[in-house]
């Protein structure tokens, strides 16, 4: 960043003073540390001719010269960069080193920010590394690898079990300091020193074992030791851990905070957090017991200063004056119309100026000016500080604005009593500059075959130019820079081309003035030219600046005028003083043009050239006259640039030379006509914006020549068959192949005949081919097209030729039924149908061929066409090959024929077939299809016929096996089973008869039977006999006893069987018991039974059970079998599927007491999750609890008050009943009492006398109770009776507790233990609570009754408010009805004494030397008063004076003092109380 401040808008307050200029941060150019550019200082010392050691008193570079470390902070940087890449590679580890380099040496964005050269962003690349890379890279790789190899155990569960083991050590850590924490003494040195040495071993084994992802390096390793040790100190060795110190105070004073808040909502404030010990902990008094300080201060003489900054301001003078009269007048007139005003600063420390005169001096004139005003009031000002005590005395800044450049300094400054301001001596005027300015403007002068077009809005255009233009020194520019200012100037502009940001400083590039201001010496003195020379280097001067640029690259080119300065260090940004452009983040096009912003607009030249079509088609191109091919050809074109484009092209055709252009408006796929030979060059394009050049090369178009022929013939001679048998016809082509020649072939012989067409095909220019016809006679072939690649539609041509013919004989295999006959059977004949042409009668020979043997035979004298040649009967099978040989006709012209033959397959039978049944039949299921399966040795198709034996109809099936799957040397199939019964085969046959296999030509198919299960009756009861019999039922069982009976099930089918069963549940107390539509539960059960099953019938709840089959399923029936519901036995298939169980209820009892007269007690019930025994409670006063020697007397007291136990029965059972109780007394084992023979549903328990025999708890409950008929009901587990009070505590039963009352007593730290020791607001009154640890303690302050829980020994009141305490009841929270009452423990509570300084108020009070002062302190409390009072210093706030003054009566105080200083009171005591507290 450059080193510059950026000034204001034009004629704000806030514009940048004159000062020394900071060195600009200088471009430096890649790969040279040196800069040679001078710095913009150095620049204005050369213009002015001044050096910097004899800068004068007005210059504005009075500051010290200062430079930018450039080349330290490059080797700085290349340091670092080499750093990074040795730690980078360190790294990597596996890496390469290559890496390591493209990592740190890779390229930096350049910034385009004005002076923004900062060498750290263009370090150079680093160091290269080192070649021995490669074996630190496989040394770190060894380093990684764990000590426990992955043979062992993987890397995964090594990591998990160390995280395991490092989890339990922290929770291990975490019990032993919680047990510790709660913990008397809170400290432990086994367990410090017994956890340092656990962490030094884990830490240890974790270094050492290098597990990947969790390896330590070793410093790592005793930062983790020493950071153990210390956590260990805090929390086992330390009884105070640092943590705790820092933590808590911060804990404890947020909490605070916050419970004073809630306390401090009426009403329900206190009742939401009563007596909190961190409301008492971190309760302090407030500090409004002394409140007031009082401070003396002598003030200074009043004085002036103008400027005291040295600054200097600018003003738009030029943007002032161009406006008309009237609009400055109208901003003078409404201040909230104003414009900012340049304003100095005026500097008062005094009295409130009443007038200000200060001198003005012109530079163009060098005249001096005195101005004074009068209303002080109208300046804006900004009060610094304020002295009360001295009236009208202030620290203020007057801002004195300006309208006119020049030097200003102030005269003299007076107060409304004429008193005159002391000023700053030899202070400098303060210099007032014109703010500098510039704009943008277009060169006029630029070359024509630029195209350089102006538009509106600061838009222009221009063509892209070239190398060849820069070689003729074409790069002047087009954009101006006006500037006027304090030179010298430095102008920044940022060019943005195509978006890539550059900034231009003109600093460096000399200016052409447009005026200078001469004055004559005829009218002025020597004096005045002396004074215009003094200030003619502050006026502002007007120079123009050129921008060049090449424009070589197309695009847009977007200059910006960005920032001007002046020598005075005026910064003026031009983004601040105009609509918003592309330069604040928005699009090009966007927002109004300003004189600081242009665009140019490069336009890229045009160019031509052929599309790629042209590069990979066969050249030259063709033209044809065939419509079938081109007669004119649509050349592409590849067009860049703006359209639309007119490009210009030459056909050259020998001598010929036309010149063409064509225009496009759209430049997808441009092509230009071509539709007459010769060669297309390209000449030049231009398109809507300027001229390009064409590519170099040609496209040649030829006109196809029309192909033709010469046809030549020659007979074929054969004088056996009586002359020529047909022509050889030669031909030679020219054009283009392929060829394709037509001819009509046609029989002079029959003249009514319809010529044939035929078609020679030819890749050559010279080909030969045949003409034999069959038949004789004179024929005439009539050639009469040509066709070639050119002209594929052909070329008519016409040649005919003649040629008499004797057509040979011929022979072939004919068909019956549209097929040759191919299969034959042993035994039988076969006929083969031979076809004959040419002049009979013909003579044919014929082979026969079997097992390589060759029988030939002739038959002759044929007359008719259609010959049968007989074979057979076939005597052997096989393959029998026929073929022709040859054949001769009537005129002995023979004829050798070949490949005319067919091959005769003769089988030795037809198919065997036969059913592939199972050993006991096909088995199928009641309703399915049967399917038997059959083997068949043939071919297909073949058609089986069979029957069902014993079938009424004797009706025969039918069925065509097509398709199979093989088996062996077998096809296997099967057919259609009709019903269950046994089927036999009756015949087989394909082409030929086939046989039956005897041994498997029988098949039965059976139907599997259903499965069936029941309930076996032996073992169960019913009532009744015959019809009348009632339901099966297994004999009655108790509640909660083991069954010992089951019922037994009956199965039928191929196991194991899936029976779906239904219990219906009819509860004991249930009156329609048995009854189907008074169900009280209903579930659906599975059971998967093998050969012998028994069903197990439910238990627990007492009532009637009925036990439903509803259906079953086996191995073969997978789909569920309904069955039958009966409670009797139909048949030996259908059994009993319904049968009942009864379960009866339990003898249940219960513990109740009832007072000695017979009233039932109310029992607290002491457990909301887990059920807990009801409690009854006996409260004692305090010392009535007995001793030693006093067991009867005790126990006999207890008898008054013991409540009558009762065990009481429900009416379920059956009496007599037994009865098993325990005791668990208060101390010792527990006993159980057995009660028997209890007649009725109650009986009374009456407990042994050492039972409860002392205070405490004790305990009973029920065992285990008997009915007559034997049913128990167990409430507690057997095992856990008889072995006394378990440590988890007792589940039901009764539990009488004795209580003795509480008791409280002051503690020993409390002020209320002293009677000699006064009660003060803010004192702790504690109270020693004894009895159970939980009581509620209610007590009265200031008339105010409450009641709070206190679960600690030790109660806790803070004395916040002077008046009465009174503790009056604590009762035990465990018996609310267990109190003790106090009427000895009332105290009063004082208020702390007050004092106030000055009325309390912070008082700061100027003075003149000699005056005195009163201080007034008021006090508040009961004399005789005690206090301290101290003067410190202002500054340093050290104590100069302390004074004490004791035992005063009175309520007020003066001190009397002409001393400087800060007075205050720092103690202060009454008679009962002080503060602060000792």
């Amino acid at each position: 960043m450059s080193g510059r401040q950026s000034g204001g808008p034009v004629g704000s307050q806030g514009l940048t003073p004159v000062g020394s200029p900071n060195r600009i941060a200088r471009q430096q150019v890649p790969g040279n540390t040196e800069n040679t550019r001078s710095t913009f200082a150095e620049r204005v010392y050369q213009n002015t001719g001044r050096l910097p050691n004899g800068i004068g008193q007005f210059s504005p570079f009075n500051g010290p010269r200062t430079t930018q470390p450039t080349e330290r902070v490059t080797t700085s940087t290349n340091a670092t960069e080499g750093i990074r890449a040795q730690l980078s590679q360190r790294d990597l580890g596996a890496g390469s080193s290559a890496d390591v380099l493209a990592s740190a040496g890779s390229p930096r964005k350049k910034s385009g920010i004005i002076g923004n050269t900062s060498a750290a962003k263009r370090a150079p690349p680093p160091p290269a590394v080192s070649q021995q890379a490669p074996v630190k890279k496989n040394g770190a790789a060894k380093a990684h690898e764990s000590a426990i190899p992955t043979t062992v155990l993987d890397l995964p569960s090594q990591r998990m079990y160390a995280l395991a083991t490092l989890g339990f050590m922290a929770a291990w850590k975490l019990f032993n300091a919680l047990a510790l924490n709660m913990d008397a003494n809170r400290t432990s040195f086994y367990l410090f020193f017994k956890w340092c040495v656990l962490d030094t071993i884990i830490w240890y084994c974790g270094w050492r074992l290098h597990i990947p992802r969790l390896t330590l390096s070793t410093n790592v390793m005793y930062a983790l030791v020493a950071l153990s040790v210390f956590v260990n100190l805090n929390l086992f060795f330390l009884s105070e851990s640092v943590i705790t110190i820092a933590v808590k105070p911060m804990a404890i004073s947020i909490a605070s905070s916050w419970l004073r808040t809630i306390k401090g909502i009426p009403l329900l404030g206190p009742r939401l957090v009563g007596d909190s010990d961190l409301l008492i902990d971190s309760f302090e008094l407030d500090e409004e017991h002394i409140l007031g300080r009082h401070t003396i201060h002598v003030l200074p003489h009043s004085l002036t200063h103008m400027n005291p900054e040295s600054k200097s301001f600018c003003i738009d003078d030029a943007q002032m004056y161009a406006e008309p009269w009237y609009q400055r007048l109208a901003l003078g007139l409404f201040s909230h119309n104003h414009r900012p005003q340049t304003a100095i600063p005026i500097l008062v420390n005094g009295t409130h100026p009443e007038t200000i005169s200060y001198a003005y001096t012109s530079f163009e004139t060098g005249q001096r000016h005195l101005r004074t005003i009068k209303n002080t009031g109208a300046l804006q000002m900004e009060t610094n500080a304020v002295y009360p005590a001295l009236g009208n005395w202030v620290m203020a800044t007057y801002y004195l604005p300006v309208t006119e450049v020049g030097a200003y300094e102030i005269y003299s400054v007076k107060d409304r009593k004429g008193l005159e301001f002391r000023t700053a001596s030899q202070a400098p005027p303060t210099i007032v500059v014109a703010c500098p300015q510039a704009h943008l403007q277009w060169n006029g002068v630029v070359p024509e075959r630029d195209n350089f077009v102006v538009g509106g809005n600061g838009h222009a255009s221009i063509c892209q130019r070239t190398d060849q233009d820069q070689a003729d020194d074409l790069s002047s520019g087009l954009i101006q820079v006006v500037a006027r200012g304090y030179e010298p100037m430095e102008i920044s502009v940022v060019r943005l081309v195509n978006g890539d940001r550059e900034v231009i400083s003109l600093d460096g590039s000399q200016p052409q003035p447009l005026e200078r201001i001469q004055h004559s010496g005829s009218d002025m003195d020597a004096a005045q030219l002396a004074a215009i020379e003094k200030w003619s280097q502050y006026r502002a001067h007007s120079s123009v600046y050129t921008l060049s640029d090449t424009f070589l690259r197309p695009g847009e080119y977007v200059y910006k005028l960005e920032s001007i300065r002046d020598a005075a260090n005026h910064s003026v940004v031009m983004s601040n003083t105009g609509p918003k452009g592309m330069f604040d983040g928005d699009k090009a096009g966007s927002g109004k043009a300003t004189p600081y912003m242009a665009r140019v607009q490069v336009h890229r030249r045009p160019s031509v050239g052929w599309g790629d079509a042209l590069h990979i088609a066969e050249l030259p191109l063709r033209l044809s006259e065939d419509p079938a091919r081109k007669s004119e050809y649509a050349l592409p074109l590849r067009l860049s640039g703006t359209g639309p484009w007119i490009v210009r092209y030459e056909i050259v055709n020998g001598e010929q030379k036309i010149r063409m252009s064509k225009k496009f408006v759209d430049g997808a796929k441009p092509t230009i006509e071509a539709q007459q030979p010769g060669t297309y060059h390209l000449v030049d394009v231009s398109d809507s914006h300027c001229g390009g050049q064409a590519e170099k090369t040609n496209v040649t178009l030829e006109l196809a020549p029309k192909p033709h022929v010469n046809i030549t013939s020659a007979p074929i001679t054969a004088h056996e068959c009586g002359g020529e048998i047909g022509a050889l016809v030669d031909l030679e082509l020219m054009g283009r192949p392929p060829f394709a020649i037509y001819y009509r072939e046609r029989n002079l012989r029959f003249p009514n005949s319809r010529p044939i067409t035929r078609k020679v095909r030819s890749q050559q220019r010279r080909h030969s081919f045949k003409v034999m016809p069959e038949l004789a006679g004179t024929y005439e072939l009539e050639f009469f097209q040509l066709d070639d690649d050119n002209y594929p539609s052909g070329q008519p041509i016409s040649q005919t030729i003649t040629q008499e013919i004797h057509a040979q004989p011929s022979a072939k295999i004919d068909t019956v039924n549209g097929h040759i006959p191919t299969r034959a059977c042993m035994g039988e004949e076969l006929e083969l149908p031979v076809r004959l042409k040419g002049q009979g009668p013909w003579q044919l020979t014929y082979n026969i061929v079997y097992e390589n043997r060759r029988t030939a035979k002739t038959v002759t004298g044929i007359e008719d066409e259609s010959y049968t040649i007989a074979l057979g009967a076939f005597k052997q099978p096989g393959d029998y090959t026929v073929e022709l040989a040859q054949v001769k006709d009537g005129n002995q012209c023979a004829r050798d024929l070949i490949d005319v033959s067919t091959v005769i397959n003769v089988r030795e039978g037809g198919p065997r077939v036969g059913f592939q049944c199972p050993d006991n039949g096909v088995r199928v299921l009641d309703g399915e299809q049967a399917q038997i399966p059959i083997y068949v040795q043939g071919e297909f198709p073949v058609e089986v016929r069979y029957h069902k034996i014993g079938d009424a109809s004797k009706h025969v099936y039918t069925a065509t096996i097509k398709r199979n799957t093989y088996q062996g040397s077998s096809q296997v199939s099967s057919v259609m089973a009709f019903g269950p019964g046994e089927y036999e085969l009756v015949s087989a046959s394909d082409i030929c008869a086939g046989t039956i296999d005897q041994q498997s030509s029988r098949c039965s198919v059976i139907v599997e039977p259903k499965p069936s299960v029941w309930f076996v009756t032996d073992g169960l009861r019913r009532e009744g006999e015959g019809a009348d019999a009632g339901i099966w039922k297994l004999h009655e069982s108790c509640e909660g006893m083991a069954l010992q009976n089951t019922f037994e099930l009956g199965l039928q089918g191929s196991g194991p069987w899936k029976i779906e069963y239904q219990v219906e549940f009819w509860a004991a107390n249930n009156a329609r018991s048995g009854v189907p539509g008074f169900v009280d539960r209903t579930t659906t059960h599975t059971l998967v039974a093998m050969q012998t099953s028994t069903l197990k019938p439910e238990c627990c709840d007492p009532g009637l059970y009925r036990y439903t089959l509803l259906s079953v399923s086996d191995e073969r029936y997978q789909k569920p079998q309904q069955l039958l519901r009966t409670a009797q036995a139909i048949s030996s298939q259908v059994g009993v599927t319904v049968v009942e169980h009864m379960i009866t209820k339990s003898p249940f009892a219960e513990l109740r007491a009832y007072s000695p007269e017979g009233t039932a007690l109310e029992m607290q019930s002491r457990g909301a999750f887990r059920r807990q025994p009801p409690s009854i409670k006996y409260c004692l006063a305090p010392g009535q609890s007995r001793s030693d020697n006093e067991a009867q007397s005790w126990a006999k007291k207890l008898h008054e008050h013991l409540p009558v136990f009762r065990i009481e029965f429900a009416e379920s059972g059956q009496p007599p009943f037994q009865a098993w109780v325990e005791v668990f007394p208060a101390s010792g084992p527990s006993e159980v009492v057995h009660v028997s023979d209890i007649a009725g549903y109650s009986q009374p328990i009456i407990l042994p006398d050492h039972v409860a025999s002392q205070i405490g708890l004790y305990h009973m409950r029920l065992v285990k109770t008997k009915d007559a008929r034997g049913c128990e009901h167990q409430f507690v587990d057997p095992n856990e009776v008889g072995l006394g009070r378990p440590d988890k505590g007792i589940a039901g039963g009764i539990e009488i507790e004795y209580i003795e009352a509480p008791n409280a007593r002051p503690a020993s730290s409390s002020p209320a233990s002293d009677p000699t020791r006064n009660v003060c607001v803010g004192d702790v009154l504690a109270f020693d609570l004894r009895g159970l640890n939980s009581w509620n303690v209610e007590y009265e302050y200031n008339k105010l009754h409450r009641s709070i829980a206190v679960n600690k020994r030790l109660f806790r009141r803070i004395a916040d408010t002077p008046g009465n305490f009174t503790l009056q009841k604590v009762c035990h929270r465990s018996a609310n009805d267990c109190c003790s009452e106090f009427d000895d423990l009332s105290y009063t509570v004082h208020d702390i004494p007050r004092v106030r300084v000055s009325g309390g108020r912070d008082v700061y009070q100027d003075i003149l030397e000699g005056d005195m002062v009163d201080i007034r302190l008021e006090l508040k409390g009961t004399p005789p008063f005690t206090f301290t009072w101290q003067r410190r210093s202002i500054e340093s706030s050290k104590v100069l004076d302390s004074h004490t003054v004791k035992d005063l009566m009175e309520f007020e105080y003066t001190i009397s003092t002409a001393s400087e200083g800060t007075f205050e009171v720092t103690f202060i005591q009454d008679r009962y109380c002080q503060y602060p507290k000792a």
